[in-house]
């Protein structure tokens, strides 16, 4: 007898056999060979003949058209044959000519023809299964019916065996929309089935693939997702596997036990049914022992979750199915009367179900006739009893039914005939919306909605079957056919389902008509959690869409009251923000700080952690929980502080790492102000938390509170939320420093208040839990005592301190010339100012230390100046502060290095003490103190005026009351200080300047040529700080930069302000000095000295005045 190879090489025979019958017979013979060779799953049947050889047949099949002659063989035979014939031959010719054909069955096969060429593709080059016409195909193959007949068990093996293909096809889609992850689910299922076939046969290769990490993962997240859709695919997988993976036998049966919940109770039992595909004895002697346990009558939804892994065991066992159903039926209720329908819908043959069917029925019209003030029950039973009838005799085809139709035609027929029936359910969804739309919400109404939307939800929503089908009649590398009616369907139904959920709940408790508003919901749930976008240019369209249903949905999670729909709100409010993140319209951050501020119960925010695919958020939302719980644990206590810190850390590490900036910012935001509490909560007095060892302890937490806000105020932003100008939070803090040092210097009083006062604006402004920690830190200081020996907190010691960021460009030995860089003091004007030591003391905690700035090339320098020009002229000027005379109120001069690396660096003295800004801030002033806090500004300017040298940067911020014995001594500041000589020098630079104060030249009044002294400039600058300093209010000020310049452009002296000062007889002699130094040009307006002593006169007029002047104006 002849083997296969014998027939097989009659393939390289066709070129020389001249005879044409008898080619004919050897082609026949020969493609009937491998047609037979791919059929048993023989590998590479070809490997070893001579390609050339098999070329040389090939050239002659296709000159007499024999290549063409196969319709001997089925389709799915041919197209297979032709495709190994294919890979066998030599580039050329004829192997192009062949593929052209392969790729003809693939496009236009039927299910069986294209399963067996994908099947062959994802064995041998799984790349070429890529776009979205092929995707679409092998989905469609997986929602097949099972008694359709096209198995893709193979096909599903070969897709998540290759490492190459399995992260696109499974991985990914695992935590993608509802269809993406029920496609993953179905994979998983028929790829079991195969592992376990080659298992039974001695091969364990496909149990080893369920093995590998990636898989592990997919499996493990898919059987836990929330959807029923998708689980009961994964629970079958792991009934099928688990005859030959006895640690699934196991891990079934233990969550069968009765002390467990409803989650594992009901994969379990959709495992165990499944099962009696491989085991039937086992599994019914399990499935008996679970029924009669007392399980199912404390959850009746176990029943339906049984019927949901029986259809691979009705294949097998169908007696068995059958003698087990009606049993289900009678336990179950409305869910296992919905699970029978899915089962039926698998037209698995004979009469499977059919028995079931009828109870069921009989049921329902039991149901019926009780009637139900619950008009979407009523609803559900009379959509349900319709659906168990016998296909023959119903009188209207629902769209799910449409579904299945056109799957049958996909399968018997092939794509066209498909995608045809594909636009007509398209039509008829549209007219159903359309009926649902015009139809009022009573008694009949709710009736008609429910049916309708349910039959929405199940052939358009859940599956994503339709826009596969639509997908078929797309080119390669096309969008779908129809784009554009899918797209306005979907969005039609976004507006009603939106509309119609977007009012809260304000009665807690049943809610009427339960079923109806729970199907509305659900419908809605899965509406968020289709891919959408189907139509090209409708990209903002779209968007907007999407971020109405998710502020729609995460008002009624923040206003609803407790109900029971609650749980399935918080669900939808979840699947819509993951769509946000899989579509790029948000971030994770984003849905951080969004759901964070929206969910405030423990319960909602483990439901929202729960429902969402994404892992990233899921892990940070886990993190965030942990909060609350770590503030509540015990009471305040160095460890619950502790413990409320380390929740902090969790929570900023459990976001996903580089991903986005944002995502980056939050993390760091959230490190830093965990962090700063640290520093809060080591601090034993108030002197100890206002003079730490790098200043207060509370500017570094204001700093990153700020910070988180802007974030979050950006975040609110982008999903449409309306948000104040200017976060007030960090303010908040700032006014707790100031009552700290009021309460050192003996007024205690404002320190409860300024806590009380920042409570509310973290509360408005942060995520809720981030607030709680703060506050829970923050409390301490309210009780804190003036002073107590400073001692080390044990709950505190282990954790290392976190110094402050210093930027990127400083060298690793944070050495700048010959200065070692302790830490960032600030930025001014022109560049950044940092505390340092000399680089030979750096560890000498006694040696002095200086302030040292460095130039930063910012937005106003950019304004007219390069930054090579910037900084040339930032060498240049600096020079001239060798002249720089030694002056009280002048900070000291103690180097200038223009060529230390990377940057030049200018080194003056550290001036211990609060600066101006700070003093008025916390209104610790008077009129006297006022006057003499000017006069020894004055003085500073005139000593640098008689060398010629501008400061051009004179503000409140630069300006530091010298207090050498610091918060805690006897003494109250002295001597007001000029400090931060970045800009000085003897030229005015156009652009560089506080914009609060800088004078008409500097904003280029007088043209880019014009030579102008610095001298008037800080005449202009005084006069801003003086009239500050003496009515607490900043003399310019502006919504907008460009407002705030074009504020000092418009006057000659008298901008409104002073003008107002004018109008009062008694405060017109002020006006007239302070007119004096704010003239519009510069040679107009006073010299320092003759402006001392105008002030200097009026000095003595309101010696007494209450400050500030003017408050009645």
């Amino acid at each position: 007898m002849r083997g296969h190879r014998d027939y097989l090489g009659g393939l390289t025979q066709l070129g020389r056999t001249e005879d044409a019958d008898e080619r004919r017979a050897l082609w026949r013979q020969s493609m009937a060979t491998l047609a037979n060779e791919i059929a048993v799953q023989r590998p590479v049947p070809l490997e070893g003949y001579d390609p050339e050889a098999l070329r040389r047949s090939i050239d002659v099949c296709i000159a007499t058209k024999l290549i063409d002659e196969l319709d001997f063989l089925s389709r799915p035979a041919a197209a297979a044959s032709l495709y190994e014939l294919a890979a066998a031959l030599p580039d050329g010719p004829a192997r192009r000519q062949l593929g052209r054909r392969v790729l003809g069955h693939l496009y236009d096969g039927d299910a069986a023809t294209f399963v067996a060429l994908a099947t062959q593709m994802a064995v041998g080059s799984p790349k070429a299964l890529s776009g979205a016409p092929v995707r679409a195909r092998v989905a469609l193959s997986l929602a097949l019916p099972l008694g359709a007949g096209a198995r893709a068990d193979v096909l599903a093996l070969a897709l998540i065996s290759r490492k190459e293909v399995e992260r696109e096809w499974l991985t990914l889609p695992s935590t993608g929309s509802l269809s993406s992850r029920r496609l993953a689910a179905r994979l998983l299922e028929r790829a079991a089935r195969e592992a376990a076939r080659r298992a039974g046969e001695g091969d364990e290769s496909g149990l080893r693939v369920f093995q590998t990490d990636s898989v592990q993962a997919a499996w493990t997240r898919l059987l836990s997702d929330r959807e029923s859709l998708v689980w009961r695919h994964v629970a079958t997988a792991r009934g099928l596997l688990s005859e030959a993976v006895p640690e699934h036998a196991g891990m079934i049966e233990r969550h069968l036990k009765t002390g467990l919940t409803p989650t594992e109770w009901r994969r379990a039992a959709a495992s165990i049914a499944a099962r009696i595909a491989v085991a039937p004895k086992e599994a019914m002697r399990a499935i008996h022992t679970f029924l009669e346990g007392g399980v199912i009558d404390r959850d009746r939804g176990v029943a339906g979750a049984m019927i949901l892994g029986l259809p691979r065991a009705a294949e097998t066992e169908p007696e068995i199915v059958e003698e087990l159903l009606p049993k289900l039926i009678q336990k179950g209720g409305l869910d296992a009367t919905e699970a029978l329908v899915e089962l039926r819908r698998e037209r698995l043959g004979g009469d499977v179900g059919a028995w079931a069917s009828e109870l069921a029925r009989a049921e329902l019209r039991q149901m019926a006739e009780a009637g139900t003030e619950d008009d979407g029950n009523r609803g559900l039973v009379e959509a349900l009893y319709d659906e168990l009838a016998d296909e023959a005799a119903r009188n209207v085809v629902t769209l799910p039914d449409k579904i299945g139709l056109a799957l049958m035609a996909f399968a018997e027929k092939g794509p066209r005939p498909a995608h045809e029936a594909a636009h007509e359910l398209v039509e008829a969804a549209d007219g159903t919306l359309g009926m649902i739309e015009l139809t009022r919400e009573d008694r009949e109404g709710r009736v008609h909605i429910c049916r309708a939307l349910r039959e929405l939800d199940l052939a358009v929503l859940e599956k994503g079957t339709l826009l596969d089908l639509l997908m078929l009649g797309a080119k390669p590398g096309g969008q779908a056919p129809a784009a554009e009616e899918i797209d306005a369907l979907f969005g039609r139904l976004s507006r009603y389902l939106t509309e119609k959920e977007r009012a809260p709940i304000d009665t807690p408790g049943p809610v009427p008509h339960m079923t109806y508003r729970i199907r509305r919901m659900r419908a809605l749930l899965h509406l968020v959690d289709v891919d959408e976008g189907f139509a090209a240019g409708q990209a903002a369209v779209h968007r907007a869409r999407r971020l109405e249903t998710v502020n729609a949905l995460l008002g009624r999670v923040t206003n609803d009251e407790v109900t029971p729909l609650r749980r399935i709100t918080c669900a939808a409010a979840s699947r819509a923000c993951d769509a946000l993140v899989r579509e790029d319209i948000c971030e994770v951050s984003d849905i951080v700080l969004a759901a964070g501020r929206a969910v405030h119960d423990d319960a909602d925010l483990t439901v929202f952690a729960e429902a969402t695919m994404d892992p990233e958020i899921e892990a940070t939302l886990r993190a965030y929980l942990a909060l609350g719980g770590a503030v509540q644990a015990n009471a305040r206590s160095g460890a619950s502080e502790r413990a409320s810190i380390d929740a902090l850390r969790s929570f900023a590490h459990a976001l996903p790492v580089a991903t986005s900036p944002r995502v980056e910012a939050l993390r760091g935001g959230v490190i830093r102000l965990a962090a700063a509490l640290e520093g809060v909560a080591m601090s034993s007095s108030l002197r100890e938390l206002a003079e730490g060892s790098e200043g207060t302890l509370l500017a570094p937490l204001e700093a990153a509170v700020m910070e988180l806000a802007q974030l979050a105020a950006g975040a609110q932003r982008r999903l449409g939320g309306e948000v104040a100008e200017a976060p007030a939070s960090g303010a908040a803090i700032r006014m707790v420093d100031f009552a700290v040092e009021r309460a050192i210097r003996g007024n205690r009083e404002s320190l409860g208040d300024a806590i009380g006062a920042v409570r509310e604006s973290l509360q408005e402004e942060l995520l809720p839990r981030l607030a709680d920690v703060t506050l829970f830190v923050l409390e301490r200081v309210r009780d804190m005592p003036l002073d107590a020996v400073r001692r080390t907190r044990m709950s505190f010691v282990p954790k290392a301190s976190i110094k402050a960021p210093l930027p990127a460009w400083l060298p690793p030995g944070r050495t700048l010339g010959g200065f070692y860089v302790l830490r960032s003091l600030g930025a001014g004007a022109g560049g950044s100012v940092f505390v340092a030591r000399r680089a030979e003391q750096k560890g000498d905690e006694g040696a002095d230390r200086f302030a040292l700035k460095v130039p930063e090339y910012d937005g106003a320098a950019a304004q007219t100046l390069s930054e090579k020009e910037f900084l040339d002229m930032f060498r240049d000027e600096a020079g001239a502060l060798l002249s720089l005379p030694a002056h009280e109120n002048l900070a000291g001069f103690v180097t200038f290095d223009a060529g230390a690396q990377p940057k030049p660096i200018l080194v003056m003295e550290l001036v211990e003490g609060p600066t101006l800004e700070r003093a008025l801030s916390m209104e610790d002033i008077d009129v006297d103190r006022a006057f003499e806090i000017i006069e020894g500004i004055a003085d500073g300017l005139m000593a640098m005026h008689r060398k010629g040298i501008g400061h051009l940067d004179v503000k409140p911020s630069n300006v530091i009351l010298r207090d050498p014995d610091g918060l805690a001594g006897p003494l109250p500041p002295r001597e007001p200080v000029l400090v931060d000589f970045g800009l000085a020098g003897r030229h005015v630079r156009p652009g560089c300047a506080t914009g609060n104060y800088g004078a008409p030249e500097i904003w280029g009044a007088f043209g880019e040529d014009a030579v102008l002294s610095p001298l008037p400039a800080d005449v202009y600058a005084f006069g801003c700080v003086a009239y500050e300093l003496l009515t607490g209010k900043t003399l310019f000020d502006a919504q907008s930069p460009i407002a705030l310049i074009t504020s000092h452009l418009a006057h000659d002296g008298r901008p409104e302000a002073i003008e107002t000062l004018a109008g009062s007889m008694l405060l017109e002699p002020l006006a007239e000095v302070l007119e004096t130094t704010l003239r519009r040009h510069p040679t107009d307006r006073a010299a320092m000295v003759d402006v001392k002593r105008g002030l200097g006169q009026l000095r003595r007029t309101y010696a007494g005045a209450s400050w500030p002047l003017g408050a009645a104006l």
